[in-house]
């Protein structure tokens, strides 16, 4: 059933058309995508800071309590060390603003899961994880800009038709997003391996 889901979710999102103005439109809109901001902006940190106070806690220690959600050392030491690129790796060496900031930035998944679980339906609550699951997947693939190259040039090779006015823009403005393209088709074609569809008619 799970896997069903995926398929469908795959094949809405990722559905592709055959006709030369419609990649012309994909590069386009790649081009044009841009990503999402943090919600919470820890870019200023200061690295070298003085901590309030100098204390040595069990990694299992509750750091903070959010809406009832206990947040503990060892995941807060683990995204602090992301954060600063291992600059710092212990929460407790933070100032006080500074942990606070970094506490708000963790509560974010956790109060968004509480009004997930209120507010979404099944099929939103299946479509999040699926979600999830593809950006993990992705994760542990990786496209060099000479296969995605070849697949610039196949799809702006094909032949367009006479009343085509859009103007194909050039691959380095749509490198990324059209790796990111092919990465999605990647993982749809793993998920896909070896599931058993039956159609009934």
């Amino acid at each position: 059933m799970k896997k069903n889901l995926i398929f469908l979710v795959f094949i809405v999102a990722f559905g592709t058309s055959a006709s030369a103005d419609a990649l012309k439109n994909s590069l386009t809109h790649i081009m044009h995508t841009k990503k999402s901001p943090s919600l919470v902006d820890l870019g200023n940190i200061n690295l070298n800071a003085k901590p309030i106070k100098k204390r040595k806690r069990s990694p299992k220690a509750v750091i903070a309590v959010v809406n009832g959600h206990k947040i503990i050392k060892k995941d807060a030491d683990s995204y602090i060390s992301l954060r600063t690129r291992g600059q710092i790796k212990d929460f407790d060496l933070l100032p006080k603003k500074q942990r606070i900031r970094l506490v708000k930035e963790l509560s974010v998944p956790l109060l968004a899961a509480d009004i997930a679980q209120k507010e979404l339906t099944p099929l939103e609550k299946q479509t999040a994880l699926t979600r999830m699951l593809v950006q993990k997947e992705a994760q542990k693939i990786t496209i060099k800009d000479e296969e995605a190259k070849r697949i610039y040039e196949q799809m702006t090779q094909q032949k367009l038709p006479n009343h085509a006015t859009q103007k194909v823009p050039p691959f380095e403005q749509v490198k990324e997003r059209l790796k990111a393209q092919m990465i999605e088709k990647r993982v749809m074609a793993q998920l896909m391996k070896d599931v058993k569809i039956e159609v009934i008619e």
